[in-house]
């Protein structure tokens, strides 16, 4: 029995191919494919290929289970109209499909529920129970919500750079780093920058790591960094209320990678109660795998090859 997993996010669409023992036979990757952003049907294609490709690389025609773990898929009427275009993907026997917060959160605890927390340019976290059902905190995007993410910190830092320029605020090294990054010699060039660019998101999640980097001589960017961490903990509790699991929580995305933020948010969690960091065992694509089994009522053995 041949088992498949594709993560198609936002960034690229992965594949793995692996026998029913959980070795890996094969790992593909095509372009992005979150069907808000790129449209439903080269979303689709984008699996397409990078299921193809795999299938090429083990040497068959067919996968018997394949799992889906799809960005931009978290409503049922969206979950519905994919699933209708998938039906006609080739290669596949049987096909299931959810969301990317599902697949993480498989991912991140061996295919058991759990809780997991992706921190990057945006936030959200999901939660999924032991009855399967899911619960998501977070995710409304730069303008309602994406607290403690990448955007999140860059945008309080030009905010307070701005108010340490109008002496409304206190001064902070984040000026001169920040001028400098983005090549500003008047503070006002951002009006067209942030505006006429339809609020740059990556570019100003791209200051955070500059936040970072100052935040243990600035005061200002220790409080714009502790502050974010503060709401990701506080949306984790809320994801915790609904759940009777231990108290254990991934840590997936880009803020996470930082030695430092990984540290404090690992201090802060543990407290604001007896809770437990833990890093993913699988990245999402495995946890895709783990999804299809589950739905298959398949046994399958912990993967061998981890991530």
């Amino acid at each position: 029995m041949i088992l498949g997993g594709i993560d198609a996010g936002g960034t690229a669409t992965k594949c793995i191919l692996v026998d029913e023992k959980g070795k890996v036979l094969a790992m593909s990757e095509a372009g992005p494919a979150n069907y808000q952003v790129v449209g439903l049907r080269l979303a689709v294609q984008e699996i397409k290929t990078a299921l193809t490709q795999a299938l090429i690389k083990v040497g068959i025609e067919q996968v018997d289970i394949l799992g889906i773990g799809m960005a931009g898929a978290g409503r049922p009427d969206d979950l519905v109209k994919i699933r209708n275009e998938l039906d006609l993907l080739p290669g596949v026997k049987e096909l299931f499909l959810t969301d990317d917060g599902e697949i993480a959160v498989l991912g991140a605890h061996a295919g058991k529920p759990g809780v997991v927390v992706i921190a990057g340019t945006g936030s959200i976290v999901y939660g999924l129970k032991r009855d399967g059902t899911k619960i998501r905190r977070g995710g409304w995007g730069p303008l309602l919500g994406d607290e403690g993410s990448g955007f999140w910190i860059g945008l309080k830092a030009l905010k307070a750079v701005i108010k340490a320029e109008e002496r409304r605020g206190p001064v902070t090294i984040l000026t001169e780093r920040i001028c400098e990054f983005l090549e500003l010699q008047d503070l006002r060039k951002l009006i067209p920058l942030v505006y006429q660019e339809k609020l740059p998101r990556k570019l100003i999640a791209s200051l955070t790591p500059l936040v970072i980097e100052v935040m243990e001589e600035d005061g200002v960017a220790r409080k714009i960094v502790a502050d974010g961490l503060d709401e990701l903990v506080l949306t984790i509790q809320s994801a915790y209320q609904e759940l009777e699991l231990p108290i254990e929580t991934g840590v997936i995305g880009g803020l996470f990678n930082n030695p430092k933020i990984f540290e404090l948010f690992e201090q802060k969690l543990r407290e604001a109660g007896d809770y437990k960091v833990i890093k993913p065992r699988y990245t999402p694509v495995y946890g895709a795998v783990f999804f299809g089994a589950r739905e298959k009522d398949v046994e399958l053995d912990i993967l061998k090859e981890g991530q």
